[in-house]
């Protein structure tokens, strides 16, 4: 094949598989999205009825405090906008699309509003699931009142 002389006789030449590659990526980002939504959809049926309380009444027999639980649940909802209701051990990372510094903001964010400090000596492994942020929120210390003398 000759090199084109201008670039419009280089488009007429390639412009088809330029279209093609194209359509070929769309499709492609359009059958994600699609899945995306269809297992959105699927597990806001599946999970249906659950609530930050059942949610905090479901970890409560195995020594979790409730409000701390409750507080999570809410946050992941409002806040970070997980679209479905949230499970204990849903990942952060690939059920609820949470990213490292996502991770780190929802953290600090409800060690702040529980009244906690976050203590990084606290994470023997990677958080992984929603239990396991609740986990850490539990074991985090309450902060210290200072006494006004």
């Amino acid at each position: 094949m000759a090199t084109p002389d201008t670039f419009m006789l280089w488009l007429k030449d390639e412009a088809w598989p330029l279209v093609a590659v194209a359509v070929c990526v769309g499709l492609a980002f359009l059958v994600l999205k699609i899945s995306a939504d269809r297992r959105r959809k699927t597990l806001a049926r599946e999970r249906e009825g659950v609530t930050d309380e059942t949610f905090a009444a479901h970890l409560e027999p195995y020594g979790f405090d409730p409000m701390i639980s409750s507080a999570t649940y809410r946050y992941l909802r409002d806040v970070q906008r997980v679209q479905f209701p949230i499970l204990p051990n849903d990942a952060l990372d690939e059920d609820l699309g949470l990213d490292s510094d996502d991770i780190k903001q929802t953290i600090s964010d409800l060690t702040a509003a529980l009244g906690r400090d976050f203590n990084p000596g606290l994470l023997h492994k990677p958080l992984v699931t929603v239990e396991d942020l609740v986990r850490l929120l539990q074991a985090s210390p309450r902060q210290r009142q200072s006494s006004a003398a």
